[in-house]
């Protein structure tokens, strides 16, 4: 089986041990301690989703997993950043970037050094199934016909009444 990365395979080496790796994206997913830390992806030459265009390859990079109400303080340490289009909770690093190299060291001293902002807990697709559904069963409000119910209430008043 060809390995989906070919240029970015050198990021995997700055990982500190006890790594998982899986296939995700048409790159390869990295897990650390039940959080996904890191998603690497090389597929070049697309710049468009759901039908806007970036001024960067969308699926060549580095994207790093924070959730989203997380993601300013590292907007704010690393200024190179882009959100990712594909998922609110991805922060990206292109391929195509001026200082790539670079850029990704730093962000993988913050993995390295466990920084708790990054990555996104990984749920079991049994629990991920047994939400969803009981999302499913939640019974919905009924929706009633006001005019006949008004109309059944005056007709027991009226009765009541004489």
């Amino acid at each position: 089986m060809k390995h989906p990365l070919n240029d970015l395979y050198w990021i995997e080496d700055l990982l500190p041990p006890g790594y998982d790796c899986l296939p995700k994206h048409g790159g390869l997913a990295y897990y650390l301690d039940m959080k996904l830390v890191l998603i690497l992806v090389e597929r070049k030459g697309l710049y468009e989703h759901k039908g806007v265009s970036y001024p960067f390859e969308l699926w060549n990079g580095c994207i790093i997993p924070v959730e989203k109400k997380k993601q300013n303080a590292f907007f704010l340490k690393y200024l190179f950043l882009e959100n990712h289009p594909a998922n609110k909770d991805w922060l990206y690093i292109p391929a195509q970037s001026e200082d790539f190299e670079e850029e990704v060291k730093q962000l993988m001293r913050e993995i390295s050094k466990g920084n708790p902002l990054l990555g996104l807990s990984v749920k079991s697709s049994l629990s991920e199934k047994a939400e969803a559904a009981s999302a499913k069963k939640t019974p919905r409000k009924a929706k009633t016909d006001k005019k006949k119910e008004n109309a059944f209430f005056l007709s027991i008043a009226k009765k009541s009444g004489k």
